[in-house]
């Protein structure tokens, strides 16, 4: 399978291979990519790579030795009788030079026995920190990595050379998976920027056809998929799941969301906080005005596509009766978050800063403020004939009238596909749809 993007993150590991001993955190949600970086880079190295199965810590401790002693080419290890990780990892680094040591999925021995973050700090401190050696440590589970790994409290704190933070693909490259635009831009509005995710809808050639058997089939990977990424980080997912439905209905601020639950507003923001801190959540301020007044949205793509469109159908979709009638719904949420996307990556216009405006019930999709220019654009999932473009131009150019802006106004409109978009850019409108996105 094709290797895609990520250059910049095999720029940052390269240094550190050049500048050993170096030690690299490599963390990112589960799927991401974060092996597959891993194995690629480490292709024209010597490397020792394990990856910690989600196992006892006995089963973990038995197959690294197993892995140790291919790698060595030396059997003894599987003689050692030892219940600490102390033994195993001073073992190898007394043995290593001038070569890559992974642990993927580190989390998962952390799971297993706490103390290897301690038993790793000293084989770093007394033996690999003064060897030819780059060791890389990765994990999938964001809050052990954050609070065991990278926070001051930890043993590691300290030791490391560089974090890398793996952030899903942006929408040019998740396109490289699709022959044709318009249906990868489809498929990357439901999925994200995942790989895996994104390699399964290639293989399909519509996006209904795509819908229908991976998230509403109890067949397909989407249909428990979340159980399984909230699982591993938290607890209580009743809770959790009652707030991200609430948000999926529309429960966009904390005293909605809580009416929703029929709880009370502090009750629900540790819930809304922690999903935050995972990524799963966002919180959103307008880019004028009061930051008090704020809002919340599902950040993670395939959470939303998950909420509205296959955990409201679990009985339809046990009869085999799930409909695709809420598809626009997620289409015209995540339409915006590519527009978005478009405008940081395209840049098509200047400005400096990004983002969503609202006062009094009124809204504006996006606003992008320049110095002296604040370009106020409208995102529509529609094909629009140049009339409807020009009406909602028009509402556009009242609304900018509420907007406490000490500069020029130009006004825009971003849509699946605009009639009659030259014309309106040659009048001084801001005008794109999706054949401008490719």
């Amino acid at each position: 399978m094709e290797f895609i993007d990520r250059e910049r993150e095999i720029e940052v590991l390269s240094r550190e291979w050049r500048n050993r001993p170096s030690f690299v955190v490599l963390y990112g949600r589960r799927r991401v990519g974060k092996t597959r970086l891993m194995r690629e880079f480490s292709k024209d190295k010597r490397t020792s790579f394990f990856t910690f199965p989600e196992a006892i810590k006995e089963v973990q401790m038995r197959e690294f030795k197993r892995a140790i002693a291919s790698f060595l080419g030396d059997e003894l290890i599987l003689k050692v009788e030892t219940d600490n990780w102390f033994d195993l990892l001073s073992y190898l680094a007394e043995r290593v030079n001038d070569c890559l040591i992974v642990l993927d999925e580190f989390t998962y021995a952390i799971k297993s026995d706490r103390k290897i973050l301690s038993d790793l700090q000293r084989v770093w401190d007394g033996i690999l920190s003064e060897k030819n050696v780059m060791l890389v440590i990765s994990g999938s589970l964001l809050g052990m990595m954050w609070d065991d790994v990278l926070s001051h409290a930890s043993p590691l704190y300290g030791r490391r050379t560089r974090s890398i933070h793996l952030k899903p693909l942006d929408y040019p490259n998740a396109l490289k998976f699709f022959r044709d635009g318009e249906y990868g831009i489809r498929a990357y509005m439901l999925v994200g920027g995942i790989p895996p995710y994104l390699r399964l809808a290639s293989r399909y050639s519509s996006i209904e056809e795509f819908v229908r058997e991976e998230f509403l089939s109890d067949y397909g990977l989407f249909y428990d998929e979340p159980y399984v990424i909230l699982g591993e980080e938290l607890r209580e997912l009743k809770s959790y799941f009652s707030v991200l439905r609430a948000i999926a209905e529309g429960n966009r601020r904390l005293e909605r969301i809580a009416n929703y639950l029929g709880l009370p507003a502090r009750s629900v923001y540790p819930y809304i906080e922690t999903l935050m801190r995972l990524g799963f959540v966002e919180k959103e301020t307008p880019i004028l005005g009061s930051r008090k007044v704020s809002l919340y949205r599902i950040s993670d793509p395939v959470l939303l596509s998950w909420f509205v469109l296959t955990y409201p159908q679990m009985t339809d979709i046990s009869s085999g009766t799930a409909r695709l009638d809420d598809l626009y719904k997620v289409f015209s949420v995540r339409f915006e978050d590519l527009a978005r996307e478009f405008l940081l990556l395209k840049r098509p216009l200047e400005f400096e800063t990004l983002g969503r405006w609202w006062f009094r019930g009124e809204e504006i999709d996006i606003m992008a403020l320049g110095k002296d220019t604040a370009s106020l654009i409208e995102v529509k999932w529609k094909d629009l004939s140049e009339r409807d473009a020009r009406r909602v131009l028009k509402e556009l150019e009242g609304k900018s009238t509420l907007v406490r802006f000490e500069g020029t106004f130009r006004f825009g409109i971003i849509a699946r596909n605009i009639e009659g978009k030259e014309e309106l850019r040659d009048e001084g409108y801001l005008a794109w749809d999706l054949g401008d996105f490719y």
